[in-house]
C-alpha cells in the first residue's frame, strides 16, 4: 500500500487546517467606522481544531499499520 494513501486523512485534515489560517490572513482585520475590530476570528480555532485531529489520524494511522 502506498505511503501516502495510509495518511491521506491525515494529509487532508492538515492542508483544511492550513486553508483556514490562510484565509485568515487574507480577510485581514481592520476597524470599522464606529471603532469596532472587524476579523474572522473563527479561523484560527478552526485551524487548531484541523491540526489536533490530523495529529490524532497520523498517530493512529502510524500504531495501527505499525510492523
Amino acid at each position: 500500500m502506498k505511503l501516502i494513501s495510509r495518511y491521506r486523512v491525515a494529509i487532508l485534515l492538515s492542508l483544511l487546517g492550513w486553508g483556514c489560517l490562510a484565509i485568515y490572513a487574507y480577510k485581514g482585520t481592520y476597524v470599522d467606522d464606529n471603532g469596532v475590530l472587524m476579523e474572522s476570528f473563527g479561523f484560527i480555532p478552526l485551524f487548531w481544531l484541523f491540526q489536533l485531529l490530523a495529529l490524532v489520524s497520523l498517530i493512529y494511522t502510524a500504531v495501527k499499520h505499525r510492523k
